[in-house]
């Protein structure tokens, strides 16, 4: 039997609106989570990592909270996980530990969403400034559309002091997506 393994790269997902479920879509989705498991588990990742990503498709962001927290138990300098954690803290709107996650992946590698999310935290937290340097400071390897992209709309943004940290946020995501989709195009006209 062959299992399928997640892509495990971390790219920015913020939810805006509450998560409402039913109650049978939410038997559903565990159900879906409890299959996903037993067919993934042997992929390679840890339950707990696992259950922490699934918990995060599902927007159970406590509950992923929880699950990366195991898993950072047996592999605590994991920046994967640690960004994992960041945002799961993130989506509910707990900036400070958020970020104490983030900083912790960055310092352990370079990893781009982690210090994407830094720079999120801060602007939500209310330090627009250093969350703007953070942003037209940022760098990912080897992409240099998703790079271009975050820098150039952080610089657009930082001369609007009239806007929301909300909305700050929803166009950075869109950005970040924005350079990966021409990532995308440019790797298929080659």
């Amino acid at each position: 039997m062959s299992a399928y393994c997640f892509d495990e790269q971390s790219y920015p997902e913020k939810e805006n609106t509450p998560m409402t479920h039913t109650l049978s879509a939410r038997i559903l989705s565990l159900l879906l989570a409890t299959l996903l498991l037993a067919l993934l588990g042997g992929c390679g990742m840890s339950q707990p990592k696992l259950a922490g990503n699934l918990s995060m498709t599902l927007k159970d962001y406590e509950q992923a909270v929880t699950e990366y927290n195991k898993a950072l138990k047996d592999d605590p300098d994991s920046a994967r996980l640690l960004t994992g954690l960041g945002r799961a803290y993130y989506n509910l709107g707990e900036y400070d530990k958020a970020e104490e996650a983030f900083r912790h992946a960055s310092d352990i590698e370079d990893y781009p969403s982690a210090v994407f999310y830094t720079g999120l935290c801060r602007i939500a937290k209310g330090d627009r400034q250093a969350g703007f340097d953070i942003l037209t400071n940022f760098r990912y390897t080897g992409k240099v559309h998703v790079t271009s992209s975050v820098r150039d709309r952080a610089k657009l943004l930082a001369a609007n002091p009239d806007l929301t940290s909300e909305a700050i946020t929803q166009s950075m995501f869109r950005a970040w997506d924005e350079g990966l989709e021409r990532e995308r195009d440019s790797g298929r006209s080659s």
